[in-house]
């Protein structure tokens, strides 16, 4: 066995282990009434996005002491081959109000690309990893494979993204050109559309200016199940990507969504 797939493996089995880590902090602190602050670019934090990621990077750097390590809190570079994107609580302004649909965002990236995550929504029991390959779903102690819909037309296909907020104006109107084709179009939910898109439940996510941590630990998951995850320009999501995505159930739906994206992007 390869050196990389040992790391692969290993890393796929702490990924299975991290929300144990992880849930009990987020448990302590969920409709706790957590002091909210906000960040130089307007976004909240609080106690609960600090310490999950603290405690998740002592626990990566463990295992992986050779490794880099970023995250939304405590920033960090990927200044090494293997970096692993921590993103702890992914809808802080669904933690803040009470709503359970956040979650714990973990990828470990390899010269760029993300090669396995874990999408972990504590509040519903939901675990989203990927493990030789594939994608699985794991909840009350039971694992089940995903996979994608074969959704083959626009307009049978469910959309969503988070916020209009998120775009820019001409993102917005992007968005809103390639929604008018689609089936229905659905609103909020954060990381939870991604994970319901590898679970056959959703076909289409479409969202714009996001971070690193925003992005690395969906696409592993997304791709196990089926799916085509790429930006607006149709190239894969790396680190340095631009912040856009366009995740479809399937690669026919990709190309028809991708199209009308670049039609109003000209």
């Amino acid at each position: 066995m390869s050196a990389a797939s040992n790391t692969l493996i290993e890393a796929e089995k702490l990924l299975a282990t991290l929300p144990e880590v992880s849930r009990p902090l987020i448990t302590k602190y969920f409709r706790q009434g957590a002091d909210v602050l906000q960040k130089a670019d307007d976004s909240p934090v609080t106690i609960a996005d600090k310490s999950v990621e603290a405690i998740l990077r002592h626990t990566i750097d463990t295992h992986f002491p050779d490794h880099a390590i970023i995250g939304e809190e405590e920033g960090g570079l990927a200044d090494k081959p293997y970096c692993w994107v921590i993103d702890p609580i992914d809808g802080t302004r669904a933690f803040i109000t009470g709503k359970p649909l956040f979650g714990t965002l973990v990828a470990l990236v390899h010269d760029g690309a993300a090669i396995c995550a874990m999408i972990d929504m504590p509040e519903l029991d939901e675990c989203y990893l990927t493990r030789g390959g594939a994608a699985y779903l794991r909840k009350d102690g039971h694992e089940e494979a995903l996979k994608t819909r074969q959704t083959a037309d626009l307009g049978a296909a469910h959309i969503a993204t988070t916020s209009p907020d998120a775009f820019t104006s001409k993102g917005w109107k992007i968005f809103q050109h390639l929604s008018a084709q689609c089936l229905s179009p659905h609103y909020g939910g954060d990381c939870y559309n991604y994970a319901l898109l590898a679970a056959g439940h959703m076909d289409l996510v479409v969202e714009h200016q996001l971070a690193p941590h925003d992005i690395m630990a969906l696409v592993p998951v997304m791709e196990a199940a089926g799916a085509l995850v790429t930006d607006w320009q149709g190239m894969p999501i790396r680190l340095d990507s631009d912040g856009s995505i366009l995740a479809a159930a399937n690669k026919t739906l990709h190309a028809l969504a991708l199209s009308e994206i670049q039609q109003v992007a000209r």
